[in-house]
Protein backbone atom coordinates (compact mmCIF):
# COMPACT_ATOMS: atom_id res chain seq x y z
CA UNK A 1 0.00 0.00 0.00
CA UNK A 2 1.58 2.98 -0.71
CA UNK A 3 -0.86 5.71 0.92
CA UNK A 4 -0.65 6.64 4.48
CA UNK A 5 -4.45 5.40 5.50
CA UNK A 6 -4.17 2.46 7.37
CA UNK A 7 -5.37 -0.55 6.12
CA UNK A 8 -7.58 -2.68 8.34
CA UNK A 9 -6.69 -6.74 7.39
CA UNK A 10 -9.71 -8.78 6.44
CA UNK A 11 -10.85 -11.05 9.10
CA UNK A 12 -11.88 -14.62 8.07
CA UNK A 13 -16.17 -15.25 8.87
CA UNK A 14 -16.53 -18.54 10.31
CA UNK A 15 -19.59 -20.18 9.25
CA UNK A 16 -22.05 -20.36 12.04
CA UNK A 17 -24.18 -23.96 10.85
CA UNK A 18 -26.95 -23.61 13.51
CA UNK A 19 -28.25 -20.84 11.11
CA UNK A 20 -29.85 -22.57 8.64
CA UNK A 21 -30.27 -25.73 10.03
CA UNK A 22 -32.44 -23.66 12.75
CA UNK A 23 -34.41 -22.59 10.13
CA UNK A 24 -35.25 -25.71 8.27
CA UNK A 25 -35.87 -27.10 11.04
CA UNK A 26 -38.60 -23.99 11.83
CA UNK A 27 -39.93 -24.78 8.37
CA UNK A 28 -40.51 -28.58 8.85
CA UNK A 29 -42.19 -28.09 11.83
CA UNK A 30 -44.34 -25.34 10.01
CA UNK A 31 -44.70 -27.48 7.07
CA UNK A 32 -46.24 -30.97 8.91
CA UNK A 33 -48.83 -27.67 10.66
CA UNK A 34 -49.58 -27.02 7.25
CA UNK A 35 -50.14 -30.60 6.61
CA UNK A 36 -52.07 -31.52 9.69
CA UNK A 37 -54.69 -28.05 8.53
CA UNK A 38 -54.74 -29.73 5.41
CA UNK A 39 -55.92 -33.22 6.44
CA UNK A 40 -58.38 -30.81 9.10
CA UNK A 41 -59.92 -29.68 5.45
CA UNK A 42 -60.09 -33.33 4.36
CA UNK A 43 -62.05 -34.25 7.69
CA UNK A 44 -64.37 -31.22 6.72
CA UNK A 45 -65.19 -32.32 3.14
CA UNK A 46 -65.96 -35.54 4.55
CA UNK A 47 -68.24 -34.31 6.64
CA UNK A 48 -69.77 -31.64 5.36
CA UNK A 49 -73.30 -32.74 4.54
CA UNK A 50 -73.61 -33.53 8.31
CA UNK A 51 -71.96 -30.33 9.46
CA UNK A 52 -74.26 -28.23 7.46
CA UNK A 53 -77.28 -30.26 9.25
CA UNK A 54 -76.24 -30.41 12.73
CA UNK A 55 -78.12 -28.84 15.35
CA UNK A 56 -76.11 -25.66 16.92
CA UNK A 57 -74.70 -24.63 13.47
CA UNK A 58 -75.84 -21.09 12.66
CA UNK A 59 -78.15 -20.53 8.93
CA UNK A 60 -74.45 -18.56 8.03
CA UNK A 61 -71.56 -20.90 9.30
CA UNK A 62 -74.25 -23.93 7.04
CA UNK A 63 -73.82 -21.37 4.40
CA UNK A 64 -70.68 -20.62 4.51
CA UNK A 65 -69.48 -24.76 4.42
CA UNK A 66 -71.88 -25.18 1.56
CA UNK A 67 -70.19 -22.54 0.01
CA UNK A 68 -66.46 -23.97 0.57
CA UNK A 69 -67.56 -27.45 -1.01
CA UNK A 70 -70.03 -26.20 -3.68
CA UNK A 71 -67.36 -24.22 -4.97
CA UNK A 72 -64.65 -25.97 -5.06
CA UNK A 73 -62.83 -23.82 -2.49
CA UNK A 74 -62.09 -26.20 0.16
CA UNK A 75 -60.25 -28.87 -2.31
CA UNK A 76 -58.46 -26.34 -3.98
CA UNK A 77 -56.95 -24.95 -0.45
CA UNK A 78 -56.78 -28.89 0.38
CA UNK A 79 -54.35 -29.79 -2.39
CA UNK A 80 -52.35 -26.70 -2.34
CA UNK A 81 -51.75 -26.91 1.54
CA UNK A 82 -50.68 -29.92 1.26
CA UNK A 83 -48.09 -28.96 -1.60
CA UNK A 84 -46.84 -26.57 0.00
CA UNK A 85 -46.14 -28.41 2.95
CA UNK A 86 -44.45 -30.93 1.06
CA UNK A 87 -42.35 -27.72 -1.07
CA UNK A 88 -42.02 -26.61 2.88
CA UNK A 89 -40.44 -30.11 4.10
CA UNK A 90 -38.07 -30.66 0.94
CA UNK A 91 -36.98 -26.83 1.37
CA UNK A 92 -36.36 -27.09 4.95
CA UNK A 93 -34.74 -30.40 4.19
CA UNK A 94 -32.30 -29.40 2.36
CA UNK A 95 -32.10 -25.91 4.71
CA UNK A 96 -31.23 -28.95 6.94
CA UNK A 97 -28.07 -30.35 4.74
CA UNK A 98 -26.67 -26.75 4.15
CA UNK A 99 -27.70 -26.80 0.71
CA UNK A 100 -28.10 -23.08 -0.77
CA UNK A 101 -30.59 -24.52 -3.27
CA UNK A 102 -32.90 -25.15 0.22
CA UNK A 103 -33.16 -21.27 0.43
CA UNK A 104 -34.89 -20.62 -2.40
CA UNK A 105 -36.97 -23.43 -2.19
CA UNK A 106 -38.71 -22.72 0.65
CA UNK A 107 -38.94 -19.22 -0.45
CA UNK A 108 -41.07 -20.22 -2.72
CA UNK A 109 -43.29 -22.56 -0.86
CA UNK A 110 -43.80 -19.60 1.44
CA UNK A 111 -45.03 -17.52 -1.38
CA UNK A 112 -47.14 -20.45 -2.44
CA UNK A 113 -48.49 -20.39 0.70
CA UNK A 114 -48.92 -16.63 0.79
CA UNK A 115 -50.48 -16.64 -2.86
CA UNK A 116 -52.81 -19.90 -1.87
CA UNK A 117 -54.46 -17.57 1.18
CA UNK A 118 -54.64 -14.14 -0.77
CA UNK A 119 -56.82 -16.28 -3.68
CA UNK A 120 -59.03 -18.13 -1.67
CA UNK A 121 -59.63 -14.89 0.53
CA UNK A 122 -60.40 -13.48 -2.87
CA UNK A 123 -63.03 -16.43 -3.48
CA UNK A 124 -64.44 -16.26 -0.89
CA UNK A 125 -65.35 -12.71 -0.94
CA UNK A 126 -66.70 -13.36 -4.27
CA UNK A 127 -68.85 -16.24 -3.68
CA UNK A 128 -70.16 -15.25 -0.35
CA UNK A 129 -73.21 -12.98 -1.93
CA UNK A 130 -74.40 -15.80 -4.46
CA UNK A 131 -74.33 -18.13 -1.19
CA UNK A 132 -76.52 -15.69 0.85
CA UNK A 133 -73.86 -14.63 3.87
CA UNK A 134 -71.43 -11.51 4.20
CA UNK A 135 -67.81 -12.08 4.19
CA UNK A 136 -65.09 -10.04 5.89
CA UNK A 137 -61.40 -10.39 6.65
CA UNK A 138 -61.30 -11.44 10.18
CA UNK A 139 -58.21 -12.92 12.71
CA UNK A 140 -57.80 -15.68 10.39
CA UNK A 141 -56.50 -14.21 7.31
CA UNK A 142 -54.44 -11.81 9.92
CA UNK A 143 -52.48 -14.93 11.23
CA UNK A 144 -52.76 -16.76 7.91
CA UNK A 145 -50.75 -13.48 6.62
CA UNK A 146 -48.36 -13.48 9.19
CA UNK A 147 -47.81 -17.26 9.11
CA UNK A 148 -47.08 -16.80 5.02
CA UNK A 149 -44.85 -13.89 5.35
CA UNK A 150 -42.64 -15.52 7.94
CA UNK A 151 -42.38 -18.93 5.59
CA UNK A 152 -41.41 -16.11 3.12
CA UNK A 153 -38.80 -14.50 5.53
CA UNK A 154 -37.40 -16.96 7.29
CA UNK A 155 -35.46 -18.81 4.98
CA UNK A 156 -33.93 -15.47 3.12
CA UNK A 157 -32.55 -15.06 6.60
CA UNK A 158 -30.32 -17.19 5.92
CA UNK A 159 -28.41 -15.27 3.12
CA UNK A 160 -29.04 -11.74 5.03
CA UNK A 161 -26.85 -12.94 8.05
CA UNK A 162 -22.99 -13.48 6.87
CA UNK A 163 -22.45 -16.47 8.69
CA UNK A 164 -25.05 -18.14 7.71
CA UNK A 165 -24.23 -17.58 4.10
CA UNK A 166 -21.31 -18.48 4.39
CA UNK A 167 -22.38 -22.44 6.36
CA UNK A 168 -24.32 -22.56 2.76
CA UNK A 169 -22.71 -25.18 0.33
Amino acid sequence: VLSDEPVMPEIPLKPNNAIPVTIGVIEIIGAVGLLLISALLILTLSMADTVSTTEGVSEEEAAQIDALVGSGQLLFMIVMFALTSVILIVGGSMLVKKKRLGVYVSAGGGALFGLTLVAGEIWMAVIAEDYGFSYSLGATAFLGAVCSLLSLVFPLLVLAIPQGKAALS
